[in-house]
């Protein structure tokens, strides 16, 4: 059965991490929403559920909105793996009883990301620098975790960039996923304002791509192998 992967944009897809996915012999089922098209009804095919990033406020009223919110909740209930990345955090939080508020600070480019003390232990960050670089792009943030949520990463402007509940559902404000010229999109679709520095995030991207591209992918290792590990889908399948 497949990994449900939902995107919201066509600038901030699976990208890498679907990539990496497939590579490790993952089936994915890609619903891209904001064509129309549908997501399923319920997750008695699916395997696991990553809800990417987007440009849409995680209280928009999207028509997908609702069913999107229904499958997160029922995936944690399940235990099946969920990953959810930027907006996807925030639905993800949403879905699960947490809160979501404007960002007093955006962050657009690249921020010093701590793991907490919890994050250094998780399984799913091993190998991650205690502090580092991180490609993060938002203006909306998880401000309340859902009950029973542990933070697993901050920045100084975004006290939640990575949390976790339980052992199967994760999420990350920040972006793991993309590629060098998708972050080139994204400063050239970014609105100007006094703030923004197009130029600046250029650089420190060409400084800092090869390291968080290493990074990020030892994380989708970890994606791949500990919480959406092929193994454990293909012994369901035989029962």
């Amino acid at each position: 059965m497949p990994i449900l992967i939902i995107e919201h944009s066509n600038l901030t897809g699976s990208e890498r991490l679907g990539t990496r996915l497939r590579e490790d012999g993952h089936k994915l089922q890609i619903i891209r929403v904001y064509l129309g098209e549908q997501l399923p009804e319920n997750l008695d095919e699916i395997d696991g559920v990553i809800s990417c990033g987007g440009p849409q406020a995680p209280d928009c009223n999207e028509e997908w909105l609702e069913q999107e919110l229904s499958l997160l909740r029922e995936a944690d209930s399940l235990q099946i793996p969920v990953l959810g990345i930027c907006l996807g955090s925030q639905l993800l939080a949403r879905a699960l009883g947490g809160t979501v508020s404007k960002s007093a600070s955006m962050e657009r480019g690249w921020y010093d990301l701590t793991l907490t003390p919890t994050g250094r232990e998780d399984i799913l960050l091993a190998g991650q620098p205690w502090v580092g670089p991180q490609l993060c792009w938002h203006s909306w943030e998880v401000t309340e975790l859902p009950e029973g949520a542990i933070v697993l990463a901050t920045t100084e402007r975004c006290n939640i960039q990575a949390w976790m509940k339980g052992i199967s559902t994760y999420a990350v404000q920040f972006h793991p996923e993309c590629k060098q010229d998708t972050i080139t999109a994204w400063i050239a679709d970014e609105d100007c304002d006094s703030d923004f520095d197009g130029s600046a995030i250029e650089t420190d991207t060409e400084k800092l791509f090869s390291d968080y591209e290493r990074l990020t992918n030892r994380f989708f290792d970890a994606i791949s192998q500990l919480l959406m590990p092929v193994h454990t889908r293909l012994q369901r399948q035989r029962h």
